[in-house]
């Protein structure tokens, strides 16, 4: 059987599935956004947890980039204490992951539908107090319209900026043309208009790792075929490619 070539957008490396790819695929790696940590996030996280029971991390990246940064700035143990003393929400499998990787425990809380309008739904039905949403400063809104309209206070903080890769956009088209690429893997919304605002190529198949990024690639390129996972994870997605 052909190895799929699939070429991944998303901002990190998928190191973590490599070892489940038996041969079927084959991943290029051409990150399209950069993520910018934004510094002293931490002291801004730590200043404002006291404000609310329930902590939300929307992507795996948060957990990390705030312990690095609490790292930094040497607060970190205070952090970890405070944390304790909270309930935490994961949006999926892979952000509940991270959480207890770099801050030590697990989450209290994950939708079966990794969203954040799920999570929000959720969230509502505890009658939680105040939310403090960790996540990236360009973070999907549809958390936050469902704790609104549920009237549930939220404190954001910004962890980090995504900003495009314009060097990479502009090498993408390149690329397609001198390799048979068979997918591309749109991890978010905001890589997803990029894509369809800049690529060319017309005979791809794209695989978007959930709804938002899906209706983003509807909306703004329809001639594509688009597939999406029923979990709503990169493992999965790629458990898709293998499988298609």
């Amino acid at each position: 059987m052909e190895k799929k070539l699939v070429l991944y957008l998303g901002p990190e490396y998928p190191e973590h599935i490599q070892k489940d790819l038996e041969n079927k695929v084959q991943i290029v790696f051409l990150p399209i956004l950069d993520i910018i940590p934004i510094n002293k996030s931490s002291i801004d996280f730590l200043n404002n947890i006291d404000k609310c029971d329930w902590i939300v991390f929307t992507s795996p990246r948060g957990p990390k980039i705030l312990a690095n940064d609490a790292k930094i700035n040497k607060v970190f143990d205070l952090i970890v204490g405070k944390i304790n003393n909270k309930k935490l929400a994961a949006v999926g499998s892979e952000t509940a992951k991270s959480i207890e990787i770099y801050l030590g425990r697990k989450p209290d809380l994950m939708p079966k539908s990794y969203t954040g309008k799920e999570l929000g739904i959720e969230l509502s039905k505890i009658n939680s107090k105040c939310v403090l949403l960790a996540r990236s400063k360009q973070g999907l809104k549809d958390i936050n319209e469902i704790l609104k309209e549920k009237s549930i206070n939220f404190v954001e903080i910004n962890l980090y900026e995504e900003r495009l890769n314009d060097r990479n956009l502009l090498s993408i088209n390149e690329f397609l043309i001198k390799n048979d690429v068979q997918y591309v893997l749109l991890s978010s919304p905001l890589i997803a208009e990029a894509f369809c605002n800049y690529i060319k190529k017309d005979d791809i198949k794209i695989v978007s790792i959930g709804p938002s990024t899906y209706n983003v690639l509807k909306e703004k390129c329809p001639k594509y075929i688009v597939l999406m996972p029923q979990k709503y994870t990169l493992s999965s997605a790629i458990e898709l490619i293998k499988n298609f």
